[in-house]
């Protein structure tokens, strides 16, 4: 068995690297992280939410991983427990905030695209995503 090594740490982006976008990841790439943090620490990165990277890498991923930060990582885990998050709607304000999804809706209502459904507006911890 290997001896982990202190003080390094391997991060890795879940959508393109350690999955296709969206998907799952295979057992190939599940076996080789798991071996991987016999040797160091390990860490996922991705921009989805927590819900969204435990659809790929597992419902367990908080606890398979040393660190996992969700959400392009604003809101991080180490060993199964939530370290920190942030937020767009404490650092700007719910003012504000709606001031900028009013805008966009707006903008959106008078575009003139082929298909009008779905969801326009995406609200996460760090990041709004907007899909006209």
């Amino acid at each position: 068995m290997a001896v982990r090594k202190p003080g390094l740490i391997a991060l890795f982006d879940v959508d393109g690297t350690l999955t296709a976008p969206r998907k799952v990841a295979s057992i190939q790439m599940l076996d080789f992280m798991r071996d991987l943090q016999q040797v160091v620490t390990v860490g996922v990165v991705g921009g989805s939410d927590l819900s969204k990277i435990s659809e790929q890498l597992g419902k367990t991923v908080i606890k398979d991983y040393d660190y996992v930060f969700s959400e392009n990582g604003l809101v991080a885990h180490k060993d199964g427990k939530l370290i920190g998050t942030q937020s767009l709607k404490s650092f700007l304000g719910e003012e504000k905030l709606k001031e900028f999804i009013n805008f966009t809706l707006h903008y959106i209502a008078d575009l003139d695209i082929p298909i009008k459904r779905g969801t326009f507006i995406e609200f996460r911890s760090g990041m709004i995503n907007v899909s006209p």
